[in-house]
């Protein structure tokens, strides 16, 4: 199967989902974004299928939001977008069926905030995190701000995000963002034998386990929800934020 930047496959009761836009290190534009949420609801009611596993194609696993599209989102289409990023993370991490991510090279941003939404994080030894929002001028938008701490705790999710660093696979294992860290090489077997696993358990009882560790999901529409559209719209429309994007992207080599 196919859908807009996205590659799936299913084997052993687990669908594989590839994000295939290398050319941008798998960022995420709003097509995509409307095609994981398509995805995502077939993907819930197929018998066939018991777990995810998400990976990106390329270098990266996803570089986040693509910036040659927001980069330019003032107003209401800043909001727009904001809210449509919001409810993807959500359509994701309230899926019935547990998602484990496979995270090799470049996970940024916003493709720290969809890991964030999968069940289980196991990423390849080069693995590199980093929360860049803040430094660009704007702020995690997509559930960073309240996933985050809850899996490293307060003071490492402030130091990640207000700094923007770079974090390695080895210190994003011992702060518990993954659980573990193989050879690149043996990444996408890992993150399958886990799936398949998973896949072979009761469906209910892993829906319910999973209701029960996360009871309270932020709604697409709820207060966070709108405090994380109008931080958006104020953050995008500084005249700063459209200098520091353009500089990521150059910096990046991510292709016009």
């Amino acid at each position: 199967m196919s859908e807009d930047g996205l590659i799936v496959s299913i084997a052993d009761r687990v669908a594989t989902v590839q994000l295939n836009r290398p050319e941008v290190l798998n960022a995420l534009h709003s097509d995509t974004h409307r095609a994981l949420q398509r995805l995502c609801d077939e993907l819930d009611v197929r018998d066939d299928v018991g777990a995810v596993v998400l990976c990106g194609a390329g270098r990266a696993f996803c570089s986040g939001s693509d910036l040659r599209e927001i980069g330019d989102l003032v107003g209401v289409a800043a909001r727009r977008y904001v809210q449509l990023d919001f409810a993807t993370k959500n359509r994701i991490a309230g899926l019935r069926k547990p998602v484990v991510a496979a995270i090799h090279g470049w996970c940024v941003g916003g493709g720290v905030e969809l890991a964030l939404a999968c069940d289980v994080r196991i990423a390849a030894e080069d693995a590199v995190f980093s929360m860049r929002e803040v430094p660009l001028g704007s702020v995690p938008g997509s559930g960073g701000l309240q996933r985050l701490p809850a899996v490293v705790g307060v003071g490492v999710a402030k130091d990640w995000i207000l700094t923007g660093r770079d974090v390695p696979a080895a210190e994003a294992e011992r702060r518990g963002l993954v659980t573990e860290v193989v050879p690149g090489e043996q990444l996408r077997d890992r993150a399958h034998q886990l799936a398949a696993e998973l896949a072979s358990r009761n469906p209910t009882a892993l829906h319910l386990a999973k209701v029960a560790l996360d009871p309270r999901p932020e709604p697409d529409y709820g207060l966070v929800a709108t405090f994380q559209m109008l931080a958006g719209e104020a953050c995008h429309g500084d005249p700063s934020y459209l200098q520091s994007t353009r500089k990521y992207i150059e910096k990046r080599g991510i292709k016009a």
